[in-house]
């Protein structure tokens, strides 16, 4: 009959398209794993955690974003005040070792590998550089593949540097301070939609997360990847313009579960962006 003979064409077809999608995912994969060898057999991968506040700096280093994470890097500090602050920048509480290691955490899972969150911190509050923590990590776990730091930075955006808060040079602010400093007694702020230029005053013009991340091979040391704010190394940059939030062509109020979430959800995009997958 000509539906069963429909019936059959169909069927073909919906197998051909899968055989055609599962061809080019593997030819796909094949050309990934050509380009990038390296990678090859990174499965379990020890995470160290670092808040870097956004009015410090490390000695030399004026922000997370000024230079990649390298075996030299002085890991705990120690911190000095920021040389070049923004004077819109302050620096939020609420997004915390916690929430950041969460973050990447999940991402790294998603991505095929098997983190965990390192417990190898130095006893003594003096420096010690990468190259020293990821010595003292693998005499503690030889069955370690990579050894990834994160350097991250939580920061929100005054619209007008005359609302910002005096000494942001030297502390950080919750979201509920900063929200009751830019509209006292109310339970939400302003957050500008097209642009800090176009921003009425009292409101923020933008929340965002910044990072810098290594991973190291383990027992080589070698970089397998290094991102350090917009600069990309061992591997090409990818369109991040497409994690929100977007710019609106309206205002919008926000309140503080609001601004983190924003601020999670976009680290998050940018994460599975830049973190390549494992195999």
């Amino acid at each position: 009959m000509r539906w069963q003979g429909s019936l059959r064409l169909t069927r073909s077809l919906a197998l051909g398209v899968v055989l055609f999608l599962s061809s080019c995912t593997f030819l796909s994969n094949q050309s990934y794993i050509r380009q990038h060898p390296q990678y090859r057999g990174i499965k379990r991968v020890a995470v160290f955690v670092q808040r870097w506040p956004a009015y410090m700096q490390l000695p030399g280093q004026n922000d997370p974003g000024a230079d990649f994470i390298k075996k030299s890097t002085l890991f705990t500090g120690p911190w000095q005040p920021a040389g070049l602050l923004n004077p819109r920048a302050v620096d939020v509480q609420d997004v915390d070792d916690d929430v950041a290691a969460t973050l990447l955490l999940e991402v790294l899972t998603q991505k095929g590998y098997q983190p965990f969150l390192s417990g190898v911190f130095p006893a003594h509050s003096g420096p010690i550089t990468v190259a020293e923590m990821m010595a003292k990590c693998e005499a503690l776990d030889r069955g370690v593949d990579a050894i990834l730091f994160c350097f991250y930075s939580p920061t929100v955006f005054f619209a007008e540097p005359v609302a910002t808060p005096k000494d942001h040079h030297k502390r950080s602010y919750s979201l509920h301070e900063i929200i009751e400093k830019l509209n006292p007694g109310g339970n939400y702020v302003t957050w500008a939609g097209p642009s800090a230029a176009q921003a009425p005053p009292n409101s923020i013009s933008h929340a965002f997360i910044f990072v810098s991340m290594t991973m190291f091979k383990a027992r080589d040391w070698q970089p397998l990847w290094e991102v350090a704010d917009s600069q990309i190394g061992g591997r090409m940059r990818v369109k991040l313009a497409q994690c929100p939030p977007a710019l609106t062509e309206q205002n919008y109020p926000a309140d503080a579960g609001i601004i983190q979430r924003l601020m999670c959800t976009n680290l998050t995009c940018r994460l599975r962006h830049l973190i390549p997958d494992a195999f």
